[in-house]
């Protein structure tokens, strides 16, 4: 629960250098962003380097699950990635990791990716209120913007509609009505016997 931007890229099956530098186009610009961390490298994984180890010491975990493929269907199904190329983030605090990457399955020569970013907590205001969410949701979008005129940019769903509309009082508004849903909801569930809740695990 949360606003959250989507985004999906598709590179089509342009040549392993070009995917190289199009990563690091984004990776650079990203550096000339305020992101709060950025990875100072970009990763590239091949093979069983997709797959996760099951170790909580697994840097790219969130990575390599955002880049695997899931069958709605039988979740037990999953399909991963034989090459992925990217790099990770943290735009601001309270966000959720920021992940671009680019992503190649065993059975396509395309690259692509499918991935998404929380920014609604970055509002709370232990982690810098406002103009903190404004910085953390605007700084994806002007990446967005940089990989929409690489030609890679394939669609974006953002929850907020900042990306349509690109308002920072709409986006500023969206962000403190989501607030105070989760800050309602908090008190409701705050309210119901412990019984109730227990009924819910």
């Amino acid at each position: 629960m949360g606003l959250t931007i989507h985004y999906h890229f598709d590179a089509g099956s342009r040549p392993l250098t070009e995917i190289r530098h199009l990563i690091e186009v984004l990776h650079s610009t990203a550096a000339d962003l305020p992101f709060e961390l950025l990875d100072k490298e970009i990763v590239e994984l091949v093979g069983e380097e997709c797959h996760l180890t099951g170790s909580g010491e697994d840097k790219w975990s969130l990575l390599k699950i955002r880049a695997m493929k899931f069958d709605i269907s039988n979740l037990d199904r999953e399909e991963h990635p034989v090459h992925i190329i990217g790099f990770t983030s943290l735009p601001r605090r309270g966000a959720e990791e920021l992940d671009i990457f680019l992503c190649r399955y065993k059975y396509s020569n395309d690259w692509v990716a499918h991935a998404n970013c929380k920014t609604q907590y970055a509002q709370l205001p232990e982690h810098g209120g406002t103009p903190n969410f404004i910085l953390a949701h605007t700084m994806i979008v002007a990446l967005l913007d940089k990989a929409q005129s690489l030609g890679i940019l394939e669609e974006v769903v953002d929850e907020t509609d900042y990306w349509e509309n690109r308002n920072p009082h709409t986006l500023a508004k969206e962000g403190e009505d989501w607030n105070s849903i989760t800050r309602e909801i908090g008190e409701i569930l705050k309210g119901l016997p412990k019984q109730s809740l227990s009924g819910l695990n």
